[in-house]
């Protein structure tokens, strides 16, 4: 099973038709193909082609066939139902746990497994659980390092304004070492801060309050500020003073339930 986002892959499959004596010997050796894949048993290494359908705690989250989604009510015309096409390896782009629960299966073979926490998404990790705050106060100034700009070839002069990701900046004052720059920002203004929705909320002569405008139940990709690493965050809870993001896997912790067709098994 892929590891995140559990999207089936589109695939196109085109048809031939040849004709005569060397359509007659193609179609032989094809169908000899089609016996030999029938005997394999999937092992570790095989390509394999399957209709899957990923069921946790009793409620349909994925599935490759367009009439069990609509069946299941997760039907999303975003989505293209089709077989999913991989190798089998471990630690490769399905979980382990998935590839495991294949194994010996033939062409043709219908089976439901269950793939415990430790074999799919992991268990929920504690470290991955912290706290923000709704709203916080930010200096309307602050004191960059003239390198900083240099290394982006932005030359500094005095009352130069300057695009910024939270928006527009003035050079407020300067030495050879150091820029003092003036956020010109006004209360009702929004920005986003590694992939963080925030508003000006209300602008002092030396402060701002800024509102984080995370919602409840949603998950957002956000960058580490160190890195540059992204990662989905999930918001559990959200009220007006606290957020508790889980950058956990929604799946951590979860026994996987799968139905898999084996549809096909090419061995190289």
């Amino acid at each position: 099973m892929r590891k995140l986002p559990l999207l089936p892959l589109l695939f196109v499959l085109s048809a031939f038709l040849i004709s005569g004596c060397i359509g007659a010997g193609q179609g032989q050796q094809g169908q000899n193909q089609t016996q030999q894949n029938a005997s394999l048993a999937a092992q570790y290494g095989d390509t394999v082609t399957v209709d899957y359908t990923l069921t946790v705690d009793g409620k349909v989250l994925d599935t490759s066939q367009i009439d069990v989604a609509k069946q299941a009510g997760v039907f999303n015309p975003a989505m293209s139902y089709q077989p999913l096409t991989f190798r089998m390896l471990l630690g490769g782009s399905m979980i382990n746990g998935f590839v495991n629960g294949m194994l010996g299966m033939r062409a043709g073979e219908a089976k439901n497994f269950t793939v415990a926490p430790a074999d799919g998404y992991g268990l929920s990790d504690p470290q991955k659980i912290y706290n923000m705050t709704r709203y916080y106060n930010m200096s309307v100034f602050e004191d960059v390092p003239m390198d900083y700009f240099t290394a982006q070839n932005i030359t500094i002069a005095p009352k130069k304004v300057i695009a910024s990701k939270v928006g527009y900046v003035g050079v407020y004052n300067y030495t050879n070492d150091t820029v003092t720059i003036m956020y010109l920002l006004a209360e009702g203004n929004q920005f986003a801060v590694d992939g963080i929705p925030e508003t000006v909320v209300s602008v002092g002569n030396e402060s701002m309050v800024i509102r984080v405008d995370l919602e409840e139940n949603k998950t957002y990709t956000i960058s580490d500020p160190a890195t540059g690493d992204q990662r989905p965050t999930r918001v559990t809870h959200a009220d007006n003073e606290t957020l508790v993001m889980d950058e956990n896997s929604p799946l951590a912790g979860k026994e996987l339930q799968f139905e898999v067709i084996m549809r096909s098994i090419t061995r190289q």
